[in-house]
Formats: structure tokens, sequence, C-alpha cells
């Protein structure tokens, strides 16, 4: 509750204090840790700024647990501490599971929370009254609890006991299994701690090499006195090395004292059962909408669409606390709309305005998302020349004719008994008169945005109908003039624009293809992982699919 209090607290030290606090709804509790590794908000600050409208479920959750944050915000005398720990402890119905559970009891009792003990706290002096801080006093109850013990309450009737070998003193057992008895656990003659000097350890009344020896033989010997005794040591340790028994157990087998013991397991042969390629079927599970990732994973692996589309399996998002190149993407998608969007509304051609509303938007969607100005340092350093870089490619495509219409558009096409379903990140209309692929009315140009390698880009252009993101696209309008390209935004002021230029064609293709593929899986055919390579390096299903372990 201390750590997920601090005001730099990480929504995982938060989400980890509510999933032990009993007044907290698990339901509730399992949609806001989706909604905050959806938006990556690694923060509990941002978290707690941001607006909360697509979620609303979400919000009165939010505001709850800062109530519980704000009560532990100011600093305090030492008593105020305790008092304001138990009143929050009450509050979320955690006080009384800490009092059922004996461990708990302990931890309330360690940090004197509980009734009666505030009184021990008058001998303290005037420590106990400097004021704290929410730090100070959490690292006060860390150090009285790592210095604090709980020993569970032993009933003596337990049929195995494990301790350490010192402690079988005035301990008696009828068997006693000792393992670890190899040259590194258990030594003859044991280094003393500390880097102590013999003299040092002679004259400080420390432990010696001598006396430790002595002490180890000496738990050597209790240990032998029991009746039946089991010694086991490894032959090897955990990098390969070969190991030999301990000097002690050497020792006895010397002496003729340890006979070698009788191995009990019984050797079996076990009929080799290797994992076939999986091959399920999936037509008792029909999509019904089609995305152009989605389609891209059937195209990829069969497989891998059966289990994240049709099992509808998905690994969840990492809390990450580093922004990385695709928090960058989906930035610059924002901030890309809210320029074009702000500039169709009152259009302006001077560069110095363009620029100056390209910092605002880039500003306001950083507030927006919660970014802090620590966390986008990276990418705020470079901004400048992907700006300009962006600028100048858009004064040379507006010559060319083209004009903004959408941004971000979600649209819906249906094919049979599937609707296509997808986001355009752009529309434009390019004039036919100044077009070079249109002739007579205006074209229709799907742009989709990339902050990948250049080379990246053009390859997907290359790659022709292997590349199904632009014809899916293009698939979701009716329009007979059209268009797509993608537009590389690169970090280094450079912007280019890469069209497809059959991309009806390829559309045709794509939308002939999603028919058939949908009929053969409506039919029973099976859905074989037969991804390669790149695909399956980062795979959400490789683990299910256990390619590593095929026999082939």
């Amino acid at each position: 509750a201390l750590t997920a209090c601090a005001w730099d607290a990480t929504s995982d030290a938060v989400l980890d204090w509510l999933k032990h606090v009993p007044s907290v709804d698990t339901t509730l509790l399992a949609r806001l840790e989706r909604a905050l590794r959806k938006a990556a908000m690694a923060s509990w600050g941002h978290a707690a700024q941001h607006d909360w409208a697509s979620v609303p479920e979400v919000a009165p959750a939010v505001a709850q647990v800062q109530t519980w944050r704000d009560s532990l915000r100011a600093a305090r005398t030492l008593p105020e501490w305790l008092q304001a720990l138990r009143a929050l402890l009450v509050d979320t119905g955690q006080w009384t599971v800490l009092e059922e559970d004996a461990a708990g009891a302990r931890v309330l009792s360690a940090l004197r929370l509980q009734d009666g003990q505030e009184a021990e706290l008058d001998g303290w002096g005037e420590g106990a009254g400097r004021r704290m801080t929410l730090a100070e006093f959490t690292r006060w109850a860390n150090e009285v609890l790592e210095a604090a013990r709980y020993v569970p309450m032993h009933t003596g009737d337990a049929p195995v006991v494990v301790l350490p070998m010192p402690q079988l003193l005035a301990r008696p057992f009828a068997a006693l299994v000792l393992p670890g008895c190899d040259e590194k656990r258990l030594q003859a003659a044991p280094e003393p701690p500390g880097e102590w000097t013999q003299a040092q350890r002679e004259a400080w009344g420390l432990p010696t090499r001598a006396s430790t020896e002595m002490a180890q033989r000496a738990a050597w010997q209790h240990a032998l006195q029991t009746p039946a005794v089991d010694v086991l040591w490894r032959t090897g340790d955990e990098g390969g090395e070969p190991l030999l028994a301990s000097p002690l157990v050497l020792a006895l087998q010397l002496d003729g004292q340890a006979p070698f013991g009788v191995d009990s397991r019984t050797q079996r042969t076990v009929d080799a059962a290797p994992t076939e390629r999986p091959q399920p079927q999936g037509h008792r599970l029909p999509v019904l909408r089609l995305s152009s990732t989605a389609y891209s994973d059937l195209r990829h692996c069969p497989y891998r669409f059966f289990a994240l589309r049709q099992l509808g399996l998905q690994e969840s998002d990492e809390l990450a606390a580093d922004v990385d190149k695709r928090d960058f993407g989906n930035w610059l998608h924002a901030v890309l709309q809210h320029f074009h969007e702000a500039l169709l509304a009152d259009p302006v051609q001077s560069p110095a305005e363009r620029v100056a509303r390209m910092d605002a938007a880039s500003l306001a969607v950083t507030r927006q998302q919660g970014l802090g100005a620590g966390d986008f340092l990276p990418f705020a350093a470079g901004w400048p020349q992907v700006r300009d870089g962006y600028l100048r490619w858009l004064a040379q495509h507006e010559q060319t004719g083209a004009h903004f219409r959408q941004a971000e558009l979600r649209t819906t096409q249906p094919l049979g008994s599937l609707e296509l379903i997808g986001t355009l990140d752009r529309v434009d209309v390019v004039d036919a008169v100044n077009a070079v692929a249109a002739q007579g009315d205006a074209s229709t140009l799907v742009i989709d945005y990339k902050t990948e390698n250049d080379t990246v880009t053009r390859k997907r252009i290359q790659s022709g109908a292997e590349d199904t993101q632009l014809a899916f696209y293009a698939a979701l309008l009716s329009h007979d003039t059209l268009r797509a390209a993608y537009v590389n935004v690169g970090e280094r002021g450079e912007t280019q624009m890469h069209e497809q230029e059959e991309v009806v064609h390829l559309r045709d293709l794509l939308v002939e293809g999603i028919q058939h593929d949908f009929e053969r899986i409506a039919a029973g055919d099976p859905l074989p992982a037969l991804g390669e390579g790149m695909v399956c390096e980062y795979c959400a299903a490789r683990g299910l699919c256990r390619k590593d372990f095929w026999n082939e």
C-alpha cells in the first residue's frame, strides 16, 4: 500500500496493491488493468489524469484509488503516519485479512498498528515527533519489517522437518536425509564469514577457521548418530563441471562406514511421443468481421489466425515504462490527424504558420496521451526534423492536386457472409486536372503512414500481392478511381510516398482470395501452422503451436 501511494508509483505497483484489496471488485479491476495495458500507461500519475470517457466504468475506480492515495500524501509525525496507515487498511478491507492471518498479525504488531501499541512510541524521544514524508515512512516501515522475525507455530507432529544441519542438536529423528554433501556445499573447514585476519578474529572473539571446522565436524558427527541416514551429493554443478563428494563423506568411505545405497528406482522404456504439427479445423468458429491484420495472420500462418482470431486468444499488452517506436508511431498518427483536421477547417499556406500548427498539434496530443517530457525526450529531440520533412513533402503533394479529406476513417464493407472492417489513416482527393493516374473525375487516394525504415516500405510495394494492407484498405472503399500509397515519415527529415500503381487489380485479387480462403475454412479444411522466419519470431501463438518441439 505504501509503495502504491508514492507520488511516482507505477501502474504495476498500484495494480499489485489493488489485487490484495478485498473491497475492490475483481471484475472492475480486470477492466481497469486491460484499459491501462491498452493505453500503455506505465505511470499511475498519467492514469489518474487521463480522460476515461471511452471506458466510463473505470473512472470511478480510478477516482477511489486516488482518494486512498491522497490520504497518505502529506508529511506527518510517526504516530500520525501509523494512524493514517491503519485507517487506510481498514477502509480498503485489508485490516481484517491481516488480523486473521498469523503472519499478517505479526506485521501489524511489528509496525505498532494494533490497539494499545501507541504507548510504545512514548519512550522514543523527539524522533517520534519529527515530521516524515511518505518516502521516509516507507523506508522506516521496510527497516522495521526487515528487523522483525516471524516463526510459524510448530506443533511437533510434522511428518517432515526441513532445517539446517547445526539445528539437529537436541532434536531426535528416526531418519535423516542429508542432501548437498558435495565438496562445494559441505566443506570440512568452511571459510569463516567476513574479511578479518586470523589475529583480529582471535582478539575480538570472532569465529576462526579452526573453530568453524570443529563446529562443522561436530554437527556432522551428531547427524550420523541418527538411526537411518541417507547422504546425497551431486556429481556435477550447474555449469556441467564434475563435483566430488565432501571430504567428510570421503573420510567415511575410507573408514568403511558408508556403504553405498541401493537406487530403488527402476528403469522403464517410454515410447517417443513427438509433437505433431497442429492442423485444427475452424469451420465451427465462423468469423463475421475481418480486419487487415486478421487476414494478414491467415496469409502468414493459418494456425495463428485460428488461435488469435477464431479462439480469441490474446496476449496482454505490456505496461512498458519506456516509450518505444510503436508509441512514437501512434503519437505521430494522432498529431497528423489533429494537424490536418485543423488545416481543413482553417486553411493556411504560410510555411511558418504550418510549422506553428504542427507544434501546437504535437503539444496537444502529448498532453492528451499523458506523455511526460522525460518519457518522450528521445523522440522530441528529433521532432523538428520529422516535422520539417513532412511539411516539405506535403507542399509537393498538394501541388499534384491532392487535398486532405478525412483522417482515421473507420469504415466497413460487406463481402458475402463477411464484413470487412478497418481504419484508414488518411483519405485524400486528387483533382483529375493535376493527377497523373486519373482520367476524368477526381480520384480517391488512400494513405497509410509508416515510421519504419524506408527500405522496408519499398519492399512492401515491390512484393505486390504478398502485401495485403493497401489492397485490403482499397477493398473497404467502393470508388472506381482509386489510388493507394504508403507515406514513410522518416525520423531524419525525409518523408517519401510509395504508391501501389496496381492497387485496383490487387484489390480484386484480394477479394477473390478472401472468398476462396473462407470457403475452404467453412468446408472444414485444416489450418496448419505454416509460419516461417520472422513470422514466428514474435508470434503470440508460438507457445501454443509448439513449433520448437515438432518431429520434423
